[in-house]
C-alpha cells in the first residue's frame, strides 16, 4: 500500500467488519478511525471523502471507498479471493448476497430487548440459511463455498458465523461443512492475527448501541431508558 490505510466507522464492528476481515486476509495493515461524536461525522461528511455520504469509509491506494460490498470485492480482486474465472466470481457474488441477508440478524442482535430474544432471532435465521449453505458447499465438493480454494465468500460467511457463535457457542455442532470452512478461515495467518489484535472490537453490546445513537443523534431502541436522549 502506498499510503496509510484508514477505515472510518463507529466505535465497533457493524458494517465495517467484513472489510476488516478482507484487509486481514490480505495482510494489509490498517487503522480504525472511530467516529464517536456527531461533530466527527459532520467533519467527515464535510471532507468530501464520502462518495454517498455514508460510512464505512475506506481510504486505500489514493481512493475513498464506500459501501461494504464494493470494498470487499475490491479487496477480493487484489488478493486473488474472487474465484478463478467468471463463473466462480458469479457464484461468489451469489453467496455474498445470501450471506448479507444471513448476517443482518447478527448485526441486529445487540439492539434486541434481551439476550433470549437475540438468540431466538439468530437461531431462526441460522435454521433458515444453514441447510442451503451446507448443500451448496456439498455440491462444490465439501471444502469451500466456491471453487477449490478460499474465496471472499468463505471469508464473509465465516465473519458472520463468528458473530453467531459468540451468542450461541455450540451452533455449528450439527453443520460439519460450515464448521470446516469456519475453522479454515479463522486459522488463516492474517485473520488469526487480526482476531487476536487490538484492532478487533469486542462483541457488540449496549455500549455500541448507545455510541451509534449518539453519533447519528437518533432514538435508542424502545426497551432502553431515556430513548430520546440524543435526538437533536
Amino acid at each position: 500500500m502506498s499510503k496509510e490505510v484508514k477505515l472510518h466507522y463507529f466505535l465497533g464492528r457493524g458494517r465495517a467488519e467484513t472489510t476488516r476481515w478482507m484487509l486481514a486476509i490480505n495482510q494489509i495493515s490498517f487503522n480504525n478511525i472511530p467516529i464517536t461524536t456527531p461533530e466527527n461525522l459532520i467533519e467527515l461528511r464535510g471532507s468530501g471523502k464520502l462518495p454517498f455520504d455514508q460510512m464505512p469509509l475506506l481510504e486505500i491506494n489514493g481512493m475513498n471507498l464506500s459501501q461494504s460490498s464494493g470494498m470487499i470485492r475490491y479487496l477480493a480482486r487484489i488478493g486473488g479471493y474472487y474465484g478463478e474465472n467468471d463463473k466462480e466470481a458469479l457464484y461468489c457474488d451469489m453467496f455474498a448476497g445470501a450471506i448479507t441477508d444471513f448476517a443482518e440478524a447478527a448485526m441486529q442482535a445487540a439492539f434486541q430487548p434481551s439476550k433470549e430474544i437475540a438468540i431466538k432471532m439468530l437461531q431462526e435465521r441460522f435454521n433458515k440459511f444453514s441447510p442451503k449453505f451446507e448443500l451448496r458447499i456439498k455440491e462444490n465438493g465439501n471444502n469451500f463455498c466456491v471453487g477449490n480454494k478460499i474465496s471472499f465468500a468463505d471469508i464473509i460467511l465465516t465473519e458472520a458465523l463468528s458473530s453467531y457463535v459468540e451468542w450461541i457457542p455450540d451452533l455449528l455442532k450439527n453443520t460439519p461443512l460450515l464448521l470446516s470452512i469456519y475453522e479454515k478461515v479463522i486459522n488463516q495467518t492474517g485473520i488469526k492475527l487480526y482476531l487476536s489484535s487490538e484492532l478487533r472490537y469486542p462483541k457488540p453490546a449496549e455500549k455500541y448501541v448507545i455510541d451509534v445513537a449518539r453519533v447519528l443523534q437518533r432514538a435508542l431502541p424502545a426497551h432502553m431508558s431515556d430513548i430520546n436522549r440524543f435526538v437533536n
